[in-house]
């Protein structure tokens, strides 16, 4: 019984304590509402997860894809995605890093590149585009790129809309190589965040 009481007491401790209880508790960081929008995410074709109590928001695709031979919209696609982020009161969290997962394949001499940026319109300084990406290597990839900005949610804040830009670029060469082919496409972008007490 005393063994209880002592672990109470910890408890209540952490949550009293500023700056000691970093994580919100399980099951209470929720994604409210989301949209999205562009050639790559047709109405249908992408998932949002929010993963590990609201660690990482973890956005899936199955049809974003840009290649060549091809026109100019099919060597440049991109995704617009913005999610409604709910959690308690006390808490903020920071944009920590991004990670791209996909696959892609060149013929000699195309070129591709990834782009993603995290941002909300509701604070104020928080665009922080990362950089392109140069895939070069075929076949599956993994990236993680640590996060050059900080989203903080003022302390108080109870929600937040966390907007997504991301794109898949290929490039072919100057002719007489214009029509090689080459391919890159997204399978996910997940997004890590930590979490703090104010």
């Amino acid at each position: 019984m005393a063994a209880m009481v002592v672990l109470l007491l910890l408890g209540l401790l952490q949550l009293a304590v500023p700056g000691l209880a970093q994580i919100p508790p399980s099951g209470t960081v929720k994604i409210e509402n989301s949209t999205y929008a562009g050639s790559g995410c047709p109405p249908g074709s992408n998932k949002i997860l929010l993963v590990q109590d609201g660690q990482a928001v973890i956005v899936m695709f199955s049809k974003y894809r840009a290649l060549t031979p091809g026109t100019p919209d099919d060597r440049r696609t991109n995704c617009q995605v913005a999610i409604s982020l709910s959690f308690p009161t006390g808490f903020m969290f920071t944009l920590r890093n991004v990670t791209f997962r996909g696959y892609s394949q060149f013929g000699e001499g195309v070129n591709g590149s990834l782009a993603a940026s995290c941002y909300s319109s509701e604070i104020e300084g928080t665009v922080g585009p990362l950089r392109n990406l140069p895939t070069q290597e075929e076949g599956d990839f993994t990236f993680t790129e640590e996060s050059p900005s900080f989203i903080y949610p003022k302390c108080n804040s109870t929600s937040v809309v966390i907007n997504i830009d991301s794109e898949a670029s290929v490039v072919p060469p100057p002719p007489p190589g214009n029509n090689n082919q080459g391919l890159i496409g997204f399978y996910s972008l997940s997004f890590g965040l930590s979490w703090q007490s104010c």
